[in-house]
């Protein structure tokens, strides 16, 4: 009984730790910024990455002085740890996240994140604005990454 209460309290504990991302609040013209930040939260706590690390960051502000993306139809992310001890930021990666699929990719190392709640999600997504990942391939080659 003990182990099974254990049990409970730890996938409570897991979930009470996930950030909320809600689907009904996706739009026909794709995700927000926040929503991107959030999904891509989502995927590194599944990738193991330790987020409640004092000086642990995720950079939203990757654009031109216009306000433009690096890469037009993805929001970019850079994720970092900043310790006074290191005497220097460390990058751990940089994401982008498509505003209309939901597709995420580490493009230092030209990875795409995949996992069953992620995929749930993206479908998700792509009902809302009808696209696909295969409707944006040759979007997704800016990113100078190929297709797995």
């Amino acid at each position: 009984m003990f182990v099974v209460i254990s049990l409970v309290s730890v996938l409570c504990y897991a979930r009470s730790n996930a950030p909320e991302f809600s689907l009904s609040d996706i739009s026909h013209s794709g995700i927000t910024k926040a929503q991107a930040e959030k999904l891509l939260i989502i995927a590194l706590k599944h990738q193991k990455y330790d987020l409640s690390l004092d000086g642990v960051f995720v950079d939203g502000d990757l654009e031109d002085k216009h306000g433009n993306p690096p890469h037009p139809g993805y929001y970019d992310f850079s994720l970092g740890y900043d310790t006074p001890n290191a005497g220097a930021i460390e990058y751990w990666g940089l994401f982008s996240v498509s505003s209309q699929t939901g597709d995420i990719w580490e493009i230092n190392q030209c990875q795409r994140i995949k996992f069953h709640e992620l995929q749930r999600i993206q479908r998700e997504i792509m009902k809302k604005t009808g696209a696909t990942f295969a409707s944006e391939a040759v979007q997704r080659r800016g990113l100078g990454c190929t297709d797995e």
